[in-house]
C-alpha cells in the first residue's frame, strides 16, 4: 500500500489534511492607497494554525513575501535555502510574516489551486524550519493572550469607573 503524501494532499482532501507548516496559495488582502478598496494579491502563505469552530475548519495564514525589508522583523519564518524552497513549492527565497496574518475558513474562495498539486497546497516547510515555526506560533499565541488580558483589564476598569 502506498504511503500517503502529506506534503501535497490530494485535491479532494486538502482541506482535511491541512496542518501547520503547509504552504498554500491564497489571495491575501493588502491595504490599498487612501480612498481605494483593498486588493487581494496572490501570495504564498504559511499555515500557522488550523482549528475548528462551530463545525467549520479554519486556518491562520501568514503572508509570504520575497521582499527584503526591515518591516515586521522577528516574527517571521525565512525560507532561504534551495532545498527548503523546493520543499515549500517556492521559486525564490521567501519570508513568512507572522505579524501579518489572517484567519480564514478553508472554504474561502481566495485559496487558489496550483497546477502542480491540484490543490492550493504548494508544499511544506522542511524539517530544518519546523523549530522556527513552533517558536513563532508560541510567540503569536502569547501576544494574543496578553492582548486579551489587557482588553479584559480595560473593560473591568471602565465598569469600576462607571459604577463610581
Amino acid at each position: 500500500m502506498p504511503i500517503p503524501d502529506t506534503v501535497h494532499p490530494a485535491n479532494r482532501d486538502w482541506k482535511a489534511s491541512l496542518t501547520p507548516g503547509h504552504v498554500v496559495r491564497f489571495r491575501f488582502p493588502v491595504v490599498a492607497e487612501a480612498g481605494h478598496q483593498p486588493v487581494a494579491k496572490r501570495r504564498p502563505c504559511l499555515v500557522l494554525e488550523v482549528f475548528h469552530l462551530s463545525g467549520q475548519r479554519f486556518a491562520k495564514l501568514a503572508y509570504g513575501t520575497s521582499a527584503e525589508t526591515r518591516a515586521n522583523r522577528g516574527c517571521e519564518v525565512r525560507v532561504n535555502q534551495p532545498d527548503g524552497c523546493a520543499a515549500a513549492g517556492l521559486d525564490r527565497p521567501t519570508r513568512f510574516v507572522g505579524a501579518r496574518s489572517i484567519i480564514v475558513s478553508v472554504e474561502n474562495p481566495s485559496f487558489e489551486h496550483v497546477s502542480e498539486t491540484g490543490s492550493p497546497v504548494m508544499g511544506r516547510l522542511d524539517a530544518s524550519l519546523t523549530g522556527r515555526l513552533t517558536v513563532i506560533r508560541k510567540r503569536l499565541r502569547l501576544g494574543a493572550t496578553r492582548a486579551k488580558n489587557r482588553s479584559t483589564e480595560r473593560k473591568a476598569q471602565r465598569t469600576r469607573t462607571a459604577n463610581g
